[in-house]
């Protein structure tokens, strides 16, 4: 079985990005204007910039700094601002009201009540607490949004094989809208054999479930769930598969991201002699580096939000004289696409899956029975902390 889990004269557009702008930093709360004023002009100093002062509806006094078009944006902003010790407590608000920091409180997968659930990791706190858990659905899958602001949960009731044969009872789509903190049932799947899910583009989520023809037994039937960015579904598509010829549908491979967002840098992997030579080319500057060569296999590729990072895992793919697989052990390679160097090689682990967060970077770190996330800022290449629970967690998933 296979579940794979894989933002002068005013003009129009002028007005029209003022509607967009709702999210501030609340530096704090006062009784009164003048003690805000005082706060006010320390922080300023402080921070090299202006802040505003606005009138709450319970008659107390906000201090607030910047403008942002998300949650996110917003949080991320903060809690820059906290690791360099220039703020100590903050709060995310919209139109002047708390709203929940969708940066701050990081989601992912581990077991509540003995069921995978989603829970939510604190940064400032460094503490977990269930976001998301209903009683008798396990998550198999929750894969974030290109912009953070929600989430796709996809649940089974129960999962396994008979007679050699895999199962999938009841499987289900929820759509998590953190913004609105909502969350909506998309669809109801039913049974099945396979089921694998993935972003196909930064605003297409797609499900890929398959099951038996109930009429011929010999023959999987692979429905497409589509749905864009707001969980708003598509149009469904069929496939069919003998499974005598074809056996079952294959599952996608992960394609390493060649070119940074920014277009300024771009790798390429050269095979020679069972080694991988990955090479770094400053497309600016027409150049091109060998920056690092090992034996193992490029599993997956990501880059910074920037483009000036570039994240490489590998895998242990290798077999002994006895044709036993080597442990599943691989390597999760940090470079700094600017200065052509590596930052830093994490190793000792299977790393699974990994989440870009803005200047910090998740990643699953797994061994036999350790299942735990790391949480890395690579901008200054410091290890932040590990999210570790009873019975495992992962970004996306737990092993199954």
């Amino acid at each position: 079985m296979t579940l794979i889990l894989s933002e002068c004269t005013i003009s129009d557009n002028d007005t029209y990005q003022d509607t967009k702008i709702k999210y501030s930093i609340s530096l704090g709360e006062f009784k009164t204007e003048e003690e805000a004023v005082k706060i006010k002009a320390i922080l300023e100093s402080k921070l090299n910039s202006t802040l505003r002062i606005e009138k709450t509806v319970k008659n107390k006094y906000q201090l607030l700094f910047s403008n942002f078009v998300s949650s996110f944006e917003a949080g991320e902003s903060a809690f820059d601002l906290y690791s360099n010790s220039l703020i100590q407590d903050y709060k995310i608000v919209r139109n002047g009201k708390p709203v929940e920091d969708v940066f701050t409180n990081v989601l992912f997968v581990a077991k509540y009540l003995g069921r995978p659930s989603v829970y939510s990791f604190n940064l400032l706190t460094k503490q977990s607490s269930v976001e998301w858990s209903r009683w008798g659905r396990k998550v198999i899958s929750l894969n974030h949004s290109i912009d953070n602001q929600s989430a796709f949960i996809t649940t089974v009731l129960g999962y396994g094989r008979q007679s050699r044969f895999p199962y999938i009872h009841e499987a289900r789509i929820y759509f998590l809208n953190r913004v609105n903190d909502q969350t909506d049932e998309l669809a109801e799947l039913g049974n099945g054999v396979q089921l694998y899910t993935y972003w196909e583009s930064s605003d297409t989520f797609k499900v890929n479930y398959s099951m038996l023809d109930t009429v011929n037994s010999k023959i999987v039937i692979q429905n497409i769930y589509p749905f864009d960015i707001n969980g708003k579904s598509g149009l469904i598509q069929k496939r069919k598969y003998d499974l005598l010829q074809h056996g079952f549908p294959s599952i996608p491979r992960r394609n390493p991201v060649e070119l940074s967002p920014n277009k300024e840098f771009q790798f390429r992997n050269v095979r020679s002699n069972g080694e991988s030579n990955i090479y770094l080319r400053n497309l600016k500057q027409r150049s091109e580096e060998l920056v690092v060569t090992t034996k193992r296999n490029i599993n997956d590729a990501r880059w910074s939000e920037d483009g000036n990072y570039l994240f490489i895992i590998t895998d242990n793919q290798s077999v002994d004289s006895k044709g036993v697989k080597a442990e599943k052990t691989g390597e999760l390679i940090i470079i700094d696409a600017f200065k052509m160097k590596i930052v830093r090689i994490f190793s000792g682990f299977h790393f699974e899956n990994v989440l870009v967060h803005g200047k910090l970077l998740f990643f699953d770190e797994r061994l036999k029975d350790i299942a735990q996330i790391a949480v890395y800022d690579y901008t200054r290449d410091k290890l932040l902390n590990t999210i570790s629970l009873y019975g495992g967690c992962g970004i996306n998933n737990l092993p199954m």
